[in-house]
């Protein structure tokens, strides 16, 4: 009951933050303010290249997933209705092919998944302005459940941060305090070769220490994501990437002994790269599998 009522607290403070209301099945997935960030705003269709400005100031995102038993049209229409009932202004509005199918996905502003899905083969999108205000706002899908990605940049309530002493984040490898700064980490020694799906050794500093971090924290659930790089198709790429995990939830649950109903495995395929696709040593990078905390009870 409690955990009901802090959603839905949650859900209604991303609804005052950008003017959009997600439906009462909604999860946030993400929720984040930046002051004196930006976000590129498509103006147009991909063709050769991407129309668009960049607007600069507050950037506010706010993504949720909620059932879609039906279309992604049937999503972003009641946000567009209350875009337009608040007196924005739609710019542009495109859908998958319309948009520049891949190359317009890739040149957007987009979260990586776990927290967004972009289904290349289905996915909408509107750029809407106010003054000098911009929201855009992304819908895609996975199987049943839908994504949105709403991002807000209001220039004028930009505020300067004040001066502070950085604290350095963990480094890449060391998985517990990743996790417990970010909530995901990557595994990196993990090697996949091209279209390869199974793990050469049974020995990985990584998994040992991510085993060590569920071992002392026993009411986390975590989920294996896979990753592929873009050699390929996007089918198969994502068959791979699910395979991946799957090979290191056998591992983790297997040789380290933790319980199976606290670890899940998925798969993206190529759809949530962290380095460039058109070299070896950035394909090597996007071959990967990362654990994300899904619960924490």
């Amino acid at each position: 009951m409690i955990r009901a009522v802090l959603m839905g607290l949650a859900l209604t403070g991303a609804a005052q933050a950008d003017g959009l209301v997600p439906p009462e099945r909604a999860t946030v997935t993400l929720s984040d303010t930046r002051s004196l960030g930006s976000h590129r705003i498509a103006t147009g269709p991909f063709d050769g290249t991407l129309p668009s400005v960049t607007a600069e100031g507050t950037v506010t995102r706010r993504i949720w997933r909620q059932p879609l038993a039906e279309t992604t049209l049937k999503a972003l229409a009641p946000l567009r209705a209350q875009l337009k009932r608040d007196g924005w202004t739609e710019v542009f509005e495109c859908v998958t092919r319309v948009c520049g199918g891949f190359d317009f996905r890739f040149e957007i502003d987009v979260a990586p998944a776990p927290e967004m899905f972009v289904d290349l083969a289905d996915f909408r999108y509107l750029a809407a302005r106010k003054g000098d205000a911009w929201t855009t706002v992304l819908v895609s899908r996975s199987g049943e459940l839908g994504y949105v990605q709403t991002t807000r940049v209001d220039p004028g309530s930009a505020v300067v941060p004040e001066m502070a002493v950085a604290t350095p984040g963990p480094a890449p490898s060391d998985v517990a305090a990743a996790l417990a700064v970010r909530g995901r980490a990557i595994l990196p020694d993990l090697d996949f070769p091209t279209g390869t799906t199974s793990l050469p050794r049974n020995d990985y500093p990584s998994l040992a220490e991510l085993a060590s971090y569920l071992e002392a924290n026993p009411d986390v659930r975590v989920a294996l994501v896979g990753h592929t790089d873009a050699t390929g198709s996007a089918a198969g790429n994502l068959a791979v990437s699910k395979q991946r995990a799957e090979s290191v939830r056998a591992l983790l649950t297997g040789r380290h002994g933790i319980a199976p109903g606290r670890v899940e495995a998925s798969g993206v395929g190529y759809l949530a790269p962290i380095a460039r696709n058109d070299t070896e040593t950035g394909r090597q990078a996007n071959r990967r599998v990362e654990v994300v905390i899904i619960s924490t009870e």
